[in-house]
């Protein structure tokens, strides 16, 4: 459904993405450190999702995160004692 919206704009399913965060008020830091993809992602305020675009993608929103579980103490915890470095 993402690319098929991207498709309709003329966009990538990133920019549609941060495009739907952007009309929600949701305050987006995107990452990269490719100049292309620093480009593109500016690239998102010279188009409009629709009100039926931005309720498909809405409805994409399952509240867990795809990564891990946030509800599972175990998880939650084991990744507050990781050390990144020493």
């Amino acid at each position: 459904m993402l690319k098929a919206i991207a498709e309709k704009h003329g966009r990538t399913v990133g920019q549609v993405v941060l495009r739907w965060l952007n009309q929600r008020n949701v305050v987006v830091i995107p990452k990269t450190v490719h100049k292309e993809r620093m480009i593109e992602n500016f690239n998102i305020l010279d188009f409009t999702l629709t009100e039926k675009e931005m309720d498909a993608i809405a409805m994409l929103e399952t509240g867990k995160s795809p990564i891990y579980d946030d509800m599972d103490l175990a998880t939650v915890k084991g990744i507050g004692l990781h050390k990144i470095h020493e």
